[in-house]
């Protein structure tokens, strides 16, 4: 995710770096469970397919996830060092020109 954080983000203006962190966070946060659900469907063959996603998480849960005070879980807390990561990864000054 930073990867693709930093390749999103070059050469763009600082506000457009910081919107493209965040949509890049929501998009992790939110489709994530599905990505491990159909990895556990791989290793457990009698696991049923089926959607596990749910409606994209909201203002507030991005906020404690942020401040760490979503749930008191290594999960939730690696998601809102994620978060974090992204946003300085988007705002770190960089050297290279924007790809075209």
């Amino acid at each position: 995710m930073l990867w693709a954080t930093r390749r999103v983000t070059r050469g763009r203006k600082w506000w457009l770096r910081l919107g493209a962190a965040v949509v890049l966070f929501v998009l992790f946060v939110w489709l994530s469970p599905q990505v491990y659900y159909t990895y556990y469907g791989f290793l457990f063959e009698d696991l049923p397919r089926q959607l596990v996603i749910g409606d994209p998480p909201g203002p507030g849960r991005l906020a404690q996830l942020m401040t760490f005070s979503w749930r008191a879980n290594l999960s939730a807390h690696s998601q809102g060092l994620l978060g974090w990561a992204m946003i300085l990864t988007a705002l770190w000054r960089q050297k290279h020109p924007p790809v075209v």
